[in-house]
Parts: C-alpha cells; structure tokens; sequence
C-alpha cells in the first residue's frame, strides 16, 4: 500500500476469482485488509488508476458489487467488469477505494423498492442482500439494453418478493405501478442514468416515499472519480436557485430531492 491524494491510499488487489455473469466477469480481489472496507456500502465504487507507460492513460471506474470482511480468509471484494476483460487469475493492480457514499439501509424492516439501469444496477444485488438481513421485503425493478446485461437475476428472484424486468424508456412508469400495486413500500432506490433515476425521484416523491439514488453513471466515461475534474457535476435548479452537484464526492447516493430538478 503507497500513499494516495486526496481520495486516500493506493492499494494493491490480487485477482482470486472470476466467473461470468453475462455480460460481464464478475471478479473477486484480494485486498489488505482495512476499517473502511468493514463499513463499506452497496453504492460506492473503486479507482483503477490508469498507467500511461501500459498505454492506459486514464482511470477506470467500478462499482463495488460485494465486500466480504474475514478475519481468517481476509478481505475479498468483488467488482463486475465487461466480459473477457483480461483481468486473469494472479493479476496484480493498483486501486483506491472505497471511495464515496453508499446506500444505507432502513433502520427497522420496511418493504423497499429497488430500482436499476444496466451497469449501474451491479450494486443492487448486494443493497437487496443487506436489505433482506434487516427483514425488509424487496421489490426490483431493472431496464437494460440489452438482455445480458441484466446482473445476476436470478440471483434476484431468488432474494425479492418480486423482480420485473423493462427497458429503459419504461423504467419510471414501471416504478410507478410498482409503488401504486404496493402502498406499504416506504423507502425507493434507484441507480442508472441520469433521466432514469430523476424519472424514479419523481415517482417517489409524489408517492410520499423516501428515495435515495446513486447520481453517477460509470456507463459514462469519466476522467478522475476522485473529484477533480468536475466531469460528472450534476446542476440542480431550485428554490435557491442554481447549485452544482458532485456525485463522486457529494454522493454516489444522496437524497432523490436533490435530483429532481437536474436538467436531463
């Protein structure tokens, strides 16, 4: 482990696993082991930093899909990466992480509704893992565009009272019915782009629902991840009139309000 910027320590991970998941690998590191992995959070993500001498000149970004802390068999993260992405057994990289803030869960059961788009919906298979130890009944809602990209459903199914699977222009009316089929849902998440999670914020709030939602798309390309660059700002319009937005130090997950005016 090397000292790191602003966003803290650069580690070295060991690839120990990796098995395919449609379209994607699913990847277990070996990491050091370390407090904030303990309190690690389904919505917070990795840095690869990029190595220009490789050819790699800009960073890669990843969203933690599971954090496995073991005082015997030490700390394995998993990270979901496009399929037959050359990340072989004995690999060795550099990373930083866990970087930003994740999803929290309720503090007693509530029903939940889980909302996701493509590779941004990795993440949830563990938010609705964590949401099914709290004893809270978990309804999906997931888009992609294309089927392979769906993560791990039935993984899913097995997990929720119910999964429905849509494509993205539907991805909001589908949340809504969902909301309106199930009036005990108390709290909504949501992760994918910006038009989508700003379409389930709405849904949520006219609900009288608690939402959170993850503002960073990775299906993006971004610069830093670390927030410097500015790249990934979201501008909100409001009451107070306008403000920038930084997910990638603000969030990923902050309060659905916050997006509701977000121009798409």
């Amino acid at each position: 482990m090397t000292g790191g910027g602003p966003a803290g320590p650069v580690r070295t991970a060991v690839v120990t696993l990796a098995r395919p998941a449609g379209a994607y690998d699913v990847v277990s590191l070996a990491v050091p082991a370390a407090p904030d992995w303990s309190a690690a959070r389904p919505g917070q993500f990795l840095v690869v930093p990029g190595s220009p001498g490789r050819g790699d000149a800009l960073p890669r970004l990843h969203w933690l899909a599971d954090v496995s802390v073991d005082p015997v068999h030490g700390t394995a993260v998993e990270v979901a990466v496009p399929a037959g992405g050359g990340w072989d057994l004995g690999h060795r990289l550099r990373l930083l992480g866990p970087l930003g803030r994740g999803f929290g869960v309720p503090t007693a059961p509530v029903p939940a509704l889980v909302v996701g788009h493509g590779g941004s919906a990795v993440p949830l298979r563990w938010l609705v893992a964590r949401l099914r130890a709290r004893g809270c009944a978990v309804h999906v809602v997931l888009s992609a565009d294309d089927p392979d990209e769906h993560f791990e459903v039935a993984s899913l199914r097995r997990q929720t009272a119910t999964v429905r699977l849509t494509a993205q222009p539907d991805l909001g009316r589908v949340a809504t019915e969902v909301l309106e089929q199930e009036p005990r849902i108390g709290v909504v998440y949501a992760a994918g782009p910006r038009a989508s999670v700003r379409e389930v914020a709405q849904a949520a709030v006219a609900a009288g629902r608690s939402v959170r939602v993850s503002a960073l798309d990775l299906d993006e390309p971004l610069l830093c991840g670390t927030g410097l660059c500015g790249q990934c700002d979201v501008r909100t319009t409001g009451a107070a009139g306008g403000r920038s937005l930084r997910p990638c130090l603000h969030g990923p997950v902050v309060p659905g309000e916050q997006v509701l005016d977000a121009p798409r």
